[in-house]
């Protein structure tokens, strides 16, 4: 089976059991079956969740290999964009070619494809010529370095600055690095960094964040937030080998730390074993972990990307479709149940990790109920039934479940 040969009478079957119904359709506005595990509790108060809750990574506009989503999203990241022959194109090095010489073309295009949309720009990918650790070897291996910070972090700041003076209004979220992990060799803010034989995408110390992020916070205009840090793997480690424990307490060079300029919050989950359910374990732990390095309840979390991966990448036949729907569905819900405050699927166009809805309509028309079932509506109650299914009740007496 391949995924061109889904129609549409397969995807509605796939969705049938996932539909979004008015609660009044049932006896009571109460669980259908025993719960097994509150999210959200019909005691508290509603979860709003926002209009542009529903983001996507995407290639669209900037790749003729690309084609355009056919379902609606909400909000857009710049990290992995890339044009046809797999070449980033949004890292800091594919637009600042010498100092303080940019070539906006590939943003500029990237902000005419996603209009209306919440946008993130990821700083990431430092030019040679700033790098604090030259030619270290990183992911992308097109860029050696690309993982250093600059060695003066103002660098950084006057580069997001040129950004937003290009396109004032446009992106309302810079974001500090993709996956800024530091390693496991030791825990000194100003010495211990990358050092492991997998390319790093950060190789600096947490010193070294802290004071970008304290650079890139001095040049955002009001409406711009700094949002930190697209975490990936540090949501059960409690000791200060945790990558983002030691940044939020990393001296930033001037007198603060770096949790003082975050206003808003990143992490990354990808599903390991198909159980989208081991998503709300990474979640509250990394709600723990926030609460231990000092941030507020109350600010706002995000996770920037979400999809599959371990022990094996999704494939065109494996797992089954109907598996494939019941992640994705979940991936949009269990964040919003634990108020989170957007989703980015990761990414539009690949097999491995989201089914490819660019090909596979199922996999679009999850994105459509799970957005349509979400977006702008008020949570009441949310919770794990019996049968491992998703169960959320919102105020205008619709329920969701997958």
């Amino acid at each position: 089976m391949t995924t061109r040969g889904i129609d549409r009478r397969q995807a509605v079957n796939v969705l049938a059991a996932m539909a979004v119904a008015p609660a009044a359709a049932q006896a009571s506005p109460r669980p259908p079956i025993a719960v097994r595990d509150v999210l959200h509790d019909r005691a508290r108060v509603p979860l709003q969740i926002p209009r542009d809750y529903l983001g996507l990574h995407s290639d669209h506009g900037m790749s003729a290999a690309t084609e355009a989503p056919t379902y609606p999203y909400d909000a857009v990241r710049s990290h992995d964009t890339h044009r046809a022959d797999g070449h980033p194109m949004l890292q800091w090095a594919s637009i600042e070619r010498a100092p303080g010489d940019y070539d906006w073309s590939a943003v500029d295009r990237w902000i005419a494809a996603h209009r209306n949309k919440t946008r993130i720009f990821v700083l990431f990918g430092t030019p040679a010529f700033y790098q604090k650790y030259p030619g270290e070897r990183f992911p992308y291996p097109s860029l050696p370095g690309g993982g250093s910070p600059p060695v003066n972090p103002q660098a950084a700041g006057a580069f997001i600055a040129a950004l937003l003076t290009r396109h004032p209004g446009a992106i309302p979220f810079v974001e500090v690095w993709n996956e800024p992990n530091f390693g496991w060799a030791g825990a000194d803010p100003t010495r211990d960094r990358w050092t492991m034989q997998k390319p790093g995408f950060f190789t600096g110390t947490a010193c070294d964040l802290a004071a970008m992020a304290r650079a890139v916070r001095r040049v955002l205009p009001a409406g711009v937030r700094l949002l930190a840090g697209a975490w990936e793997g540090q949501d059960s480690n409690r000791t200060m080998i945790n990558s983002m424990l030691r940044f939020s307490a990393a001296p930033d060079g001037a007198g603060g730390r770096g949790r003082d300029h975050v206003q808003a919050l990143s992490v990354h989950a990808y599903t390991y074993n198909n159980d989208p359910n081991g998503l709300i374990a990474v979640l509250r732990n990394y709600d723990a972990r926030f609460a231990e390095a000092g941030y507020p309840s109350t600010m706002d979390r995000y996770v920037t990307e979400i999809g599959a991966e371990a022990p094996a990448f999704w494939t065109a036949s494996t797992p089954p479709l109907a598996d494939k729907v019941r992640c994705v569905m979940r991936w949009c819900m269990i964040p919003a149940a634990l108020g989170y405050k957007g989703v980015y699927l990761y990414k539009h166009s690949i097999v491995r990790t989201l089914g490819d809805p660019q090909r596979t309509p199922a996999i679009a028309a999850a994105i459509v109920r799970a957005r349509d079932g979400l977006v702008g509506k008020r949570l009441a109650e949310a919770a794990v039934l019996a049968d491992d299914t998703i169960w959320m009740l919102f105020d205008d007496g619709t329920t969701l479940r997958a």
